[in-house]
């Protein structure tokens, strides 16, 4: 994670951003971005927790045809921004075809030449899940409340300055909505991979030119709510933990946690309103002003209507 910028907030925020701004070195995050793909190479883009890892077991299943030998997904589809950090090589030959990477940065810093695929999820539920995850990791349960993680964290992202800082979702969206139509992106949301999982996994097969129907089948079995969540220790954050705990001043044994989720919708139900209302008012601010949708639903739905 690059260095955030300081900001308000309280003392259980303040040690989150000190904490994070060494989980990425400035050497290892500017080696990751200055990787050049090849065209047949697939990145997963996405702002954090909106089927980042779920994208990545789906495209490990197509490829394989069923292959679980890795300790963590990321250990064979790389995370961009970390390889350097936690010792992989982006250049190297992977055991199987295509190469896949993951990656959350916005569209003017990503590695330009591969296959796109795209993925966005409701803000408030994102933001929920990216709360959980970093809660026992790098901060302690009661140290930093969801309104303030997103107010004081989320919300003080903004337009990056330079390739050391993040993205806010919400420019994010901004930055691959403009290319939602390239022919080398596929854009997606995560409530339709709850909602027709087997749909998303064949629409994803045919973009990354994968037409075996034993493959695609087994994908669908082994991306599964049910699969996913039997096998949870395997969609951790585990190799990150390893590498740069020490550095950001945890204990080497902890991991992030990794929520496995049934639901598209709970980590909006659990918010309160008023953060809710704060969420809502930088979307009418950003992505509202460009795009004309008012909110999230909105917006998924012109695309749907206008994509089927």
């Amino acid at each position: 994670m690059p260095f955030e910028k300081s900001g308000d907030g309280n003392p259980g925020v303040q040690l989150l951003k000190q904490r994070l701004s060494s989980l990425e070195t400035e050497q290892g995050r500017r080696h990751g971005l200055s990787f050049k793909p090849r065209p047949d190479d697939v990145f997963v883009v996405t702002p954090p927790k909106c089927g980042t890892t779920w994208m990545q077991q789906i495209l490990h299943q197509l490829r394989s045809g069923g292959d679980m030998s890795f300790d963590e997904i990321s250990d064979v589809v790389p995370y961009v921004e970390e390889a350097y950090d936690t010792e992989i090589n982006l250049d190297a030959e992977q055991h199987y075809q295509p190469r896949c990477y993951k990656t959350h940065v916005w569209y003017p810093d990503c590695p330009k030449g591969a296959k796109y695929i795209v993925i966005y999820r409701e803000p408030c539920a994102a933001f929920n899940s990216f709360f959980k995850f970093f809660e026992g990791w790098m901060f302690q349960p009661g140290e930093v409340s969801l309104h303030e993680f997103v107010k004081d964290f989320l919300l003080a992202r903004e337009v990056p300055q330079n390739k050391m800082e993040n993205a806010s979702y919400f420019v994010h969206l901004i930055s691959w909505w403009e290319h939602r139509n390239d022919s080398n992106v596929l854009f997606l949301f995560f409530e339709d991979m709850k909602d027709d999982l087997e749909s998303v996994v064949r629409k994803t097969a045919a973009f990354i030119g994968i037409q075996d129907k034993v493959k695609i089948e087994k994908a669908v079995e082994m991306s599964s709510f049910e699969f996913m969540k039997g096998n949870r220790k395997k969609f951790s954050a585990m190799r990150i933990a390893r590498y740069r705990n020490v550095a950001c001043g945890v204990p080497h044994d902890v991991v992030p946690n990794m929520v496995v989720t049934g639901s598209a919708t709970k980590g909006r139900e659990l918010m309160d309103d008023k953060t809710k209302e704060i969420i809502q008012g930088k979307w009418l601010e950003v992505v509202a002003k460009q795009t004309g949708f008012q909110d999230y639903n909105e917006l998924r739905s012109a695309f749907k209507k206008n994509n089927n």
